[in-house]
């Protein structure tokens, strides 16, 4: 596969090497596809818990603004009394 980078990325690759912390352009081009996969992976983790908080919600599975700062305060000092 050929790639054809605009001329600012071409420049970003070559600083990378230039670090000596890649050998060539196609390491560079991997840790970056790489990295966008870890990125969608989260992306992906991220909105399927908003849509489990979402039913969540609209089965009346969560805690009123004083019940999560009681349950927020137990829990610090919960942490608290093991440090």
């Amino acid at each position: 596969m050929t790639v054809t980078l605009p001329a600012m990325f071409e420049s970003f690759v070559r600083q990378k090497i230039a670090t000596g912390l890649y050998q060539d352009a196609s390491e560079v081009v991997e840790e970056s596809l790489d990295l966008m996969r870890q990125q969608d992976r989260w992306k992906a983790a991220a909105s399927a818990k908003i849509d489990e908080g979402l039913q969540d919600m609209a089965e009346g599975r969560f805690l009123t603004g004083d019940e999560s700062r009681a349950e927020m305060e137990s829990f610090k000092a919960g942490w608290r009394a093991k440090a």
